[in-house]
């Protein structure tokens, strides 16, 4: 499997969206996204989502020691790994001892909460959040990719997630030694021309050039970012083919689909994504993509054949 698509050689024109920010979260986290993103304006609106398994992780309950420096925890990643268990610190801020306070683990013992005696947190944490949070890598398969966009972009992937029947599917056939996360994506765009050295069509050259210089300073005029925001998922769900994108992972919707038709007759010669996930300590994966921090896939629609194999139209 090639993990990087070379670009052709030759006058192009395209757009590459360039992943800027992306978050993990459990479905009992909506409220307090959109609280963040609406109220206090400290995460973007996002318009991608990817609903990911990963490997179920526990806290192990007979290994939970507390000092008044720090919380000791000890987490079980339940896979046929030979090192499957991590040892965490974390700061316990409140100075109290293990007698002073409550700890309490979820059925699953994926969630702890740990309280003092008159109910504040001390700790409230996710064993897999609480991993990569310390920099241990996990792998994350994609097996659903959407978007939320609206008319204006008034609906983000929270108001998307909270009611969903493929995610119900989802969890409702997870196998036992796996977990459910959702993340959220932001993406931007670059506007990208590249005029090859060998073009002898000097005409042809100036027109690629005024083209890319038209959209660069007036992106949203020729390409809305609705558009943006579907050829994005359209280009994602193509690379990942992820499992529970059945319809679109073969063939999206009709030429008749009004958002996808317009996708169709968009004069773009490519599209290219970057995603880098080394920050957030995960590498994403599926059956169609192995499992890197990075990945790149690139898109040819110069001619109307290419976009027929992009959107899979027979």
């Amino acid at each position: 499997m090639k993990d990087k698509t070379e670009l052709p050689i030759g006058s192009n024109f395209g757009i590459s969206m360039v992943e800027s920010y992306g978050m993990f979260f459990r479905h009992y986290d909506f409220e307090k996204l959109l609280e963040f993103e609406n109220e206090y304006n400290i995460i973007p609106k996002m318009h991608i989502y990817m609903v990911v398994k990963v490997p179920k992780t526990i806290f192990v309950s007979d290994c939970i020691k507390i000092d008044k420096e720090y919380i000791h925890l000890k987490i079980r990643i339940m896979d046929n790994r030979a090192d499957n268990e991590f040892e965490v610190k974390v700061i316990n801020k409140s100075k109290k001892t293990e007698q002073e306070l409550e700890v309490v683990l979820s059925h699953n013992r994926d969630d702890i909460e740990i309280k003092d005696a008159v109910g504040n947190y001390v700790l409230k944490a996710n064993s897999f959040m609480l991993l990569i949070l310390n920099e241990y890598v996990m792998d994350c398969e994609v097996v659903y990719i959407g978007r939320s966009f609206g008319k204006e972009g008034e609906r983000t992937v929270y108001n998307r997630l909270k009611s969903h029947s493929t995610l119900q599917k989802i969890y409702a056939e997870k196998e036992d030694d796996k977990s459910i996360f959702l993340s959220a994506w932001n993406y931007d765009r670059n506007t990208i021309g590249f005029i090859s050295p060998l073009e002898s069509d000097d005409q042809k050259s100036v027109n690629i050039f005024m083209k890319h210089m038209e959209i660069s300073g007036r992106p949203y005029d020729l390409i809305r970012k609705k558009q943006e925001i579907n050829f994005t998922e359209a280009a994602l769900i193509r690379y990942f083919q992820p499992k529970y994108n059945d319809l679109m992972k073969y063939r999206f919707p009709s030429r008749t689909h009004t958002e996808y038709s317009d996708l169709f007759k968009e004069d773009i010669d490519y599209i290219s994504l970057e995603i880098d996930t080394k920050r957030l300590c995960v590498k994403l994966y599926s059956e169609a993509a192995l499992a890197y921090f990075k990945h790149s896939p690139f898109f040819d629609l110069k001619d109307k054949r290419s976009k027929y194999d992009f959107f899979r139209i027979i």
